[in-house]
């Protein structure tokens, strides 16, 4: 199977809304789901373009859940839930059930799968969620089913932020979080970045592991979703990932302070760096993932909730790559 670079399809500039009504007709007739209503709609950075949508419905009087994928991936997610629960050996952590399967429709330009419905709660405590991390590193990453990318770690990083640089000038050209010199500190952390990678290679695992991925159901088990991500990728991404998107919802939420946003934000910095890497090598692998992190955030991934608390975060930002470079 092949490696999924989701980033990329954003040059594909496929809107699955433009199509999704007759998309529907479809889906109910093949697989009976009855949908209710819209629970997410994914596009790449808040752009107009959307990816995939998540309908809340039934199918057969199950609580149920449709994902319609509308660009192409090289390996489909479904093929990615069954490789990863064939070599699971986790007891707690587990792929959600599938119940019908859509192929990829060249006419239409989709698939979907319809899988169980949530019944239970997402992950919110920073214990819980790195008690999790630790189990799905110990017993969900048995075997790679994913070839490994040919090309090296550091010249596919280099290659990320390349395009990840042309789709923030394309979709805020006039952001009012970006500053004139952002662009020299992205280029002058990557150049640090990608070189102290030249000699590290990459470790495969999933790549969006967060709070938003991990929903608790009966019997004390934990689904994980967002399966299209399992790749290979640096050192430590999969420990970072959920902090770097959790800081951004911190953000955007009207129900949590400056402060207290600082406050989340070094605590959760503080315990990964205690508690994860083993060793003085590995913390060094962790801080490269940081700094990826950090670098993103402020070219990209930090645009997309503008606010006073977004502001500063960004200054933060800036702050951690230049004292790393």
């Amino acid at each position: 199977m092949k490696q999924n670079f989701i980033s990329e399809l954003y040059f594909k500039k496929s809107d699955l809304i433009k199509r999704v009504d007759k998309i529907l007709g479809v889906i109910k007739q093949e697989t009976d789901f009855l949908p209710e209503k819209i629970i997410q709609k994914s596009s790449w950075w808040n752009s107009k373009h959307i990816g995939a949508i998540h309908y809340a419905g039934f199918w057969k009087n199950k609580p149920a859940i449709l994902k319609i994928q509308g660009v192409k991936p090289k390996t489909s997610e479904v093929e990615m839930i069954n490789s990863f629960q064939q070599q699971n050996k986790s007891l707690i952590i587990r792929s959600p059930e599938i119940y019908a399967v859509i192929p990829w429709n060249e006419t239409l330009e989709f698939e979907a799968f319809v899988m169980e419905g949530a019944r239970g709660e997402k992950v919110s405590e920073i214990d819980d969620f790195f008690d999790l991390y630790k189990e799905y590193r110990a017993n969900c990453l048995n075997q790679p089913w994913i070839d490994k990318p040919e090309i090296s770690l550091a010249e596919q990083t280099q290659n990320n932020f390349e395009k990840w640089k042309k789709i923030s000038a394309e979709l805020h050209p006039n952001h009012p979080l970006k500053k004139p010199g952002d662009l020299e500190i992205v280029n002058k952390g990557v150049s640090v970045l990608t070189e102290k990678l030249k000699d590290v290679d990459w470790q495969f695992q999933h790549g969006h592991f967060s709070l938003k991925d991990l929903n608790t159901v009966e019997n004390n088990q934990v689904i994980l979703l967002s399966n299209l991500y399992w790749s290979w990728r640096m050192p430590f991404y999969d420990a970072v990932f959920g902090f770097h998107w959790h800081q951004y919802d911190l953000a955007s939420s009207s129900d949590v302070s400056l402060s207290e946003l600082l406050l989340e934000r070094e605590s959760w910095k503080k315990y990964i760096r205690e508690n994860i890497p083993q060793n003085e090598a590995e913390l060094n692998l962790l801080n490269l993932a940081f700094l990826e992190r950090a670098i993103a955030g402020i070219n990209l991934d930090g645009l997309i909730s503008p606010s006073d608390k977004s502001e500063a975060l960004m200054e933060i930002l800036r702050k951690e790559i230049l004292d790393f470079t």
